[in-house]
């Protein structure tokens, strides 16, 4: 394991202080913040409590299906990380990244059965910060392993660092 690709593991220190954050966000939201509905003109980005009960986009779905679909995707994710962290750290780092983000919607989900949203945007879509983390992490990814497939392409017998 080259050194870059050592040090590409110590970003994930922020990232996961970003969803210990965002636990923290989501207790004192639900102690203090409105619920959305009492939002009467919320302009672009308004702070509410939106407890979602579903998946991405409320989406419906039995709890108990929504956790053991988490589990599967992370234990999957986990081995994306896993097989290539020697090779295509950044697939790995990218795959620990949402990791990090969907461990914060999970625990959520196990403590109150529900996801906690506290932002509110545009009136119409709720979020959290590790639903940022998820997201940033999945675009992050296809740009990660999109790089590792042009790099194939031009040298197929060069390893990636």
């Amino acid at each position: 394991m080259s050194i870059r690709s050592l040090n590409i593991y110590w970003y994930l220190i922020p990232v996961a202080f970003v969803v210990v954050l965002d636990e923290w966000l989501k207790y004192l939201s639900l102690q203090r913040l409105p619920g959305e509905g009492s939002l009467v003109d919320p302009g672009p980005i308004a702070f509410a409590i939106h407890k979602n009960w579903g998946v991405a986009f409320d989406f419906p779905f039995r709890l108990e299906f929504i956790i053991l679909f988490s589990i599967a995707i992370g234990i999957g994710l986990i081995n994306i990380a896993y097989k290539n962290r020697f090779r295509h750290p950044g697939i790995s780092f990218t795959a620990s990244v949402i990791i990090l983000g969907a461990l914060g919607n999970l625990y959520d989900r196990i403590v109150y059965g529900f996801t906690v949203d506290y932002m509110i945007l545009f009136a119409r879509l709720a979020i959290n910060l590790s639903d940022i983390v998820i997201v940033s992490g999945v675009v992050l990814l296809l740009l990660s392993s999109r790089r590792t497939k042009a790099h194939k392409r031009i040298h197929p017998d060069e390893p990636i660092d």
